[in-house]
Parts: structure tokens; C-alpha cells; sequence
């Protein structure tokens, strides 16, 4: 074989979570490798049958879907859609088209890693080479060692070099294809209710986001102060390498982005946990907190599901969820404190909730987050009860986030807003007592301590 001959002549290309042709490991291998390229991707009915019942995130994948589409078009090829089970499409796509290659991002989730153990087994039977491309992560966890705690973590991560983003490709050698490219499929699915958010909006976040301010205004529920990028980093509509690119990009004497980077880096810290401690999708990561004696209470867990605790930034924070499929960052903490040491429930719910309802839903990320929260989790704090009252106070001091998703309370002063333990607010009364449940959680912890 030549040097320039490629290795295969035709190999199938399977997008997932990596919807972009820019900067994507897996389709860049195999346009080096192959001389004709399939891209696939499958509407994957094992997940979709687990989303909750007209989940308006699937219109934002079909969106997603259709502009990657659009891109492999331009660069003349056809994206095949179909939907189904991948391990029942993928015996016979791969005999029908002759494909001698298989290349895709490598998944970290529990079903993704069985889901490709399997394909991996049938293409081992066909004699279809596989290549699982690191993607999702700056630093994979094959790079460094495991690490509990963040900081050192953090240090080691630091000083690892970062792939620069490749460009997206000109021309892609697609292969004809005569089945239906499956736009039905994209039309189908886009007919669903949506959400406030567009699959290219990236582009115009990105414009507009100031990395040099992040550290003064991340915490500030009230302004446009974060990227806003997890939705599109979750589907990968722009790569984490872009991203990371983008904002040392901005980086001077008089700009310091560091606080985002270890945002970043605190994203590939969970997926690092969740891959050397896989337990940890079930249990507490710290086994000492696997006694706590989490309670049920029924009607309290529907007032924090439905933003109806009395606590106007813990219900601000529970309706920007179920409105727009995201939620502020600090207010994701306020919320999961409330839930587990004011609720005295279990993470696992409030985790399955989000699960429910997150455009941005990563089960490493939104696990790791959980745990932390609940005290429960990996680089252990002192217990940590976030006070609804001095947490509103501190970070949405003139009730900007609270009265535009509580529009119950605008006529409300911020004093009496931040305090409804002091004063009655009209919309509804306080669930539990802040203070008395505070005192409940500590002896909670320290009973399951053992001491």
C-alpha cells in the first residue's frame, strides 16, 4: 500500500453527542483514513423511550440533527438518519454498505459504554476495525491518574498540553446512499413543544459571553453573567476544545479567565470520578454518608418540584427549570441544598428530576454536582447548608432573577422577598422552618458519621 493510499475505503462515521463537523475527532480520523465516508446517526429509541412523555428536548436534538445535516451537505455528504436500536441498525447497515471501519466519540454514560461494548462485539464479528475517539473532555481520564479531591486534581490537570480544535473539513468524500437520508425523521420530531433555545444560538452566546468577567458575575442569578454554553457542549454542537480555545484566546495582562477554566476543569474532575468510581452513579461517593436517614414526604417534594416552597429563590430557581430546561448555576446549588438539608431528601430524586428536565442533563456532571451538594460526594467540605434567605440576599440582592420567574412577588419589596420567614408573602407559606430544619440536617450527618 502506498502512503497515500487510504486505509479503508469505506468506513461509517456515527454521530451521538458530537453534532458538528468542525472539530470532531472521530469524523477527522476517518476522512484521514478512508476513502469513503458514511455519517450516521441513529435516533436512539432506548433513550428516547426513557424521556419523560413529549419531552421538548427531543426538538432540539431534531434541530441539532438537521444542522449538522446541513453541514455534511455542503461539504457533499449525506447524513443517513434513521431511528431505532443501534445494536439491532448496525449489523445489517454495516453488511449492506460494506463498511471496514467504524468511528465514533468515545460515551462515558452507563448505557452509552454498554451500548458501544456491544456494537464493539458485533463489528468484531463482521471484522469491522473500531476507533472510540476521546472528545468530550479536555483532559481523559487515561491521562492522569485518579484524583478525590479537586485542587490537587486541578494542578495536574493544569499542566497537561490541550489538543488545539481542527477545522472543520471542506470537502467529505460521503458515500451514495439510496435509502431515505431520513429527513422525515428531523420533521417529525421538531413538531414537538420546544424550548428557549436555538441549536446555533452557540454562536451568538459565544459573541456576547466575557470570560474576563466570569468571576464577578457567575454568581449573579439576575444578569447575563455565564456562558451558557452546557446545552451546546452537551450535544456537542460546539466542541470543548473550541471553548476552551475561545477563551484563553481572550486572555491578557488585564483580562485573567481562570475562574472559567477551572469551570472546565471541575466538568472533566466528575467524568473522571464517575470513570474510576463508577459506583458512584448509585452510591455516595463518600461511604460514610451511606447511612443517612433521608426522609419521604410527598407533598413537600411536589412544592420543590413545582416552585412552591415558600423560599422565592429556591421556587425562581424550580420554575426556570420547568420553562426553559436550565437553570443558574449558584441557584442549582441553592436548590439542591434545600432539597437535602432543609427536605432532608434524597439526592437521588432531586438528581432524577433534573435528569428529567435539564437541556444540558450529563449524567457524570449532574451526579458529581448532587453529591457535592448533598455533602455526600468527592472533594468533601465541611457540611455546607446553604441558607435560601442569606443566599438570596448575598447574589440577587433587588429580586431581579426572583420576580421574573415568581411574577407573584413583583409588587414586593426585596426585604420582605428575601425573608419569608419574617414576612408573609402572598404567594404561599414557607414548607418547613429554615432555621429548625438547619439543626435537624447537622444531627442527620452526624448520626450517620457514627458520632
Amino acid at each position: 500500500m502506498s502512503h497515500s493510499e487510504p486505509r479503508y475505503h469505506r468506513a461509517l462515521v456515527w454521530f451521538r453527542r458530537d453534532l458538528r463537523i468542525a472539530d470532531n475527532p472521530a469524523l477527522t480520523r476517518a476522512l484521514r483514513e478512508s476513502a469513503e465516508i458514511l455519517p450516521l446517526f441513529i435516533f436512539d429509541t432506548n433513550i428516547l423511550s426513557a424521556l419523560p412523555h413529549r419531552d421538548p428536548r427531543v426538538r432540539f436534538l431534531a434541530d441539532a440533527v438537521g444542522g449538522l445535516a446541513a453541514s455534511l451537505k455542503n461539504a457533499g455528504a449525506q447524513l443517513l438518519i434513521l431511528e431505532g436500536d443501534p445494536v439491532e441498525i448496525l449489523p445489517g447497515l454495516l453488511r449492506k454498505h460494506r463498511i471496514e471501519a467504524l468511528y465514533h466519540a468515545r460515551a462515558y454514560s452507563a448505557y452509552g459504554t454498554q451500548r458501544d461494548d456491544a456494537v464493539a462485539r458485533i463489528c468484531s464479528e463482521q471484522g469491522v476495525d473500531v476507533h472510540s475517539m476521546d472528545d468530550s473532555l479536555l483532559v481523559p481520564p487515561a491521562a492522569m491518574g485518579p484524583r478525590k479531591v479537586f485542587t490537587p486534581f486541578f494542578r495536574a490537570w493544569q499542566q497537561i498540553d490541550k489538543t488545539a480544535p481542527a477545522p472543520a473539513p471542506t470537502r467529505i468524500p460521503g458515500m451514495p446512499v439510496t435509502a431515505k437520508p431520513g429527513a422525515h425523521l428531523i420533521d417529525r420530531h421538531a413538531q414537538r413543544t420546544g424550548l428557549p433555545w436555538q441549536a446555533d444560538g452557540w454562536k451568538q452566546l459565544l459573541r456576547t459571553f466575557d470570560p474576563c468577567r466570569y468571576a464577578e458575575t457567575r454568581n449573579q442569578p439576575g444578569i447575563a453573567g455565564t456562558s451558557r454554553m452546557s446545552p451546546y457542549l452537551r450535544f456537542g454542537l460546539l466542541s470543548i476544545r473550541q471553548l476552551y480555545r475561545h477563551v484563553i484566546s481572550t486572555e491578557s495582562p488585564s483580562c485573567h479567565a481562570g475562574t472559567f477554566i477551572s469551570e472546565l476543569a471541575w466538568r472533566d474532575f466528575w467524568y473522571h470520578i464517575m470513570h474510576h468510581f463508577p459506583e458512584t452513579r448509585t452510591f455516595e461517593f463518600q461511604a460514610k454518608r451511606r447511612g443517612l436517614a433521608w426522609r419521604y414526604d410527598a407533598a413537600r417534594f411536589a412544592a420543590w418540584q413545582e416552585g412552591k416552597t415558600g423560599y422565592p429563590i429556591v421556587d425562581a430557581g424550580m420554575r426556570q427549570l420547568r420553562q426553559e430546561g436550565w437553570m443558574h448555576g449558584r441557584v442549582r446549588m441553592i436548590v439542591a441544598s434545600f432539597l437535602t438539608k432543609d427536605l432532608l431528601m434524597d439526592w437521588r430524586m432531586g438528581e432524577r428530576h433534573f435528569a428529567d428536565l435539564l437541556l444540558d442533563y450529563d449524567e457524570s456532571v449532574n451526579i458529581g454536582n448532587w453529591q457535592w451538594s448533598a455533602s455526600v460526594g468527592a472533594d468533601p467540605k465541611p457540611l455546607r447548608i446553604f441558607s435560601p434567605i442569606l443566599q438570596s440576599q448575598r447574589f440577587d440582592p433587588e429580586c431581579t432573577y426572583i420576580k421574573r420567574h415568581v411574577p407573584e412577588l413583583r409588587n414586593e419589596s426585596p426585604a420582605r422577598i428575601h425573608d419569608p420567614l419574617k414576612y408573609r408573602l402572598a404567594y404561599c407559606e414557607p414548607i418547613v422552618d429554615h432555621r429548625e430544619m438547619q439543626r435537624r440536617a447537622r444531627l442527620m450527618y452526624l448520626n450517620a458519621a457514627g458520632h
